[in-house]
């Protein structure tokens, strides 16, 4: 197979050029390195340079990952070889950034052809949803005429998901899993409970959409055209943590290095973890919370809304009918896990915002919700919300 010669550019400020194999979907070499300053985070190693090694690390996590359903078929009917030929096909452009690779022998031009100012066809994300799966559509798709420039070729996570432009916005679709279809529900849950934590702007609203017969998450882009998502694996990757930090301590030493005030970073991930407590949130880990960069002055600007809470509620319990049936691990910040309550005993210094007053009525309103959830019986749901009036009451022995 040839190779090509790519630059990895940042909107409009070259990176870094380099020798990629079309065979093997990977860099082989770095031939010159440009602006290291509008680099991905993480990507430049504690010498200051970039190795074809981390360039392909961070170009294997920009695909689709292999472990997401139905992306065997997916690939199969596109008559792909792997997600990165996908990836390939749209210059790895995102709706999370604005990096993407720039064929020098075929050049092109920010502004004609990312995602954000440009509109897209729905074709490739009705396959990424698995809106082309029997029932869930009555239009078969017409794989030889499926357009594959699309942020979807992009777009991370196991969930079944699309974006999907929407009254001129754009908007994200998750699916849920299994015979319960939970988790869109869970969103808007957690939107609900956000409301009541969280100023606005501090949380990403999701609200349930319905498409091709099927109930969905929705929740538009939380990014402006100059902006870009850093998760916080991002953030303390290729950093030497100094032994004397915990984890928790490191995150909140990057953010101040990267200039936010040290206090604020507290109190917001204190919010968020407070929320995922109430929810039960088994899922957040290191790459879906972070920060947002300004893509022109390189500069980071605030932190990113809460989002992704959709893994919670013990949705992935099939019966619910023993303690075990109720148990999780919380995972930041400790290597393997820890009890949810010991979580929320790291911010306990700051939880001065929490008026617990104003969740009183909160379990009635997720009932509510799920109670629009065709495929979940009453008697699971109201085992659901028993136990998060359970989880309000240790919040309310932990805050005072």
């Amino acid at each position: 197979m040839p190779v090509a010669r790519y630059t990895l550019m940042n909107k409009n400020t070259p990176v870094l050029s380099f020798d990629y194999d079309l065979g093997a979907h990977q860099a082989v070499r770095i031939r010159e390195m440009f602006s290291l300053k509008a680099a991905p985070f993480g990507l430049v190693n504690h010498r200051g340079n970039v190795s074809a090694r981390e360039l392909n690390y961070w170009w294997r996590h920009r695909a689709i990952p292999t472990s997401r359903a139905q992306v065997k078929r997916l690939l199969e009917n596109l008559r792909l070889e792997s997600t990165l030929e996908l990836a390939e096909k749209s210059f790895g452009l995102s709706l999370s950034d604005c990096y993407w690779l720039n064929d020098e022998d075929n050049p092109q031009a920010w502004d004609t052809i990312n995602f954000f100012d440009n509109n897209f066809t729905d074709d490739l994300g009705f396959l990424t949803l698995g809106q082309d799966s029997a029932g869930s559509s009555p239009h078969a798709p017409d794989y030889a005429r499926v357009s594959l420039s699309s942020p979807n070729s992009t777009l991370g996570g196991d969930l079944l998901k699309k974006w999907k432009i929407i009254d001129g916005r754009r908007v994200l679709l998750k699916a849920g899993v299994g015979a319960f279809n939970q988790e869109p529900y869970n969103e808007a849950i957690a939107t609900e409970l956000h409301r009541r934590l969280m100023e606005p702007g501090e949380f990403t609203p999701y609200w349930l959409h319905e498409d091709s017969r099927r109930v969905y998450s929705a929740c538009a882009n939380m990014l402006g055209p100059d902006e870009e998502l850093v998760a916080a694996w991002d953030v303390v990757r290729n950093v030497k943590q100094p032994n004397n930090l915990s984890d928790l301590q490191f995150y909140v030493h990057r953010c101040e290095e990267l200039g936010l005030d040290g206090n604020e970073v507290m109190t917001a991930l204190a919010k968020m973890f407070v929320g995922d407590f109430i929810l039960a949130n088994r899922d957040r880990h290191y790459r879906n919370f972070g920060l947002i960069r300004n893509v022109e002055t390189l500069e980071v600007t605030r932190l990113a809304p809460v989002f992704d809470t959709g893994s919670c509620l013990w949705s992935d319990v099939e019966l619910l009918e023993v303690p075990g049936d109720f148990l999780y691990q919380a995972k930041p910040f400790k290597a393997r896990g820890m009890k949810p309550a010991d979580q929320v005993r790291l911010f306990e210094g700051y939880l001065t915002w929490l008026n617990m007053d104003a969740l009183t009525d909160f379990p009635e309103k997720a009932q509510t919700i799920l109670s629009k959830n065709p495929n979940i019986p009453e008697r699971r749901i109201a085992t659901v919300v028993g136990a998060v009036r359970e989880k309000l009451d240790v919040l309310d022995r932990i805050a005072r």
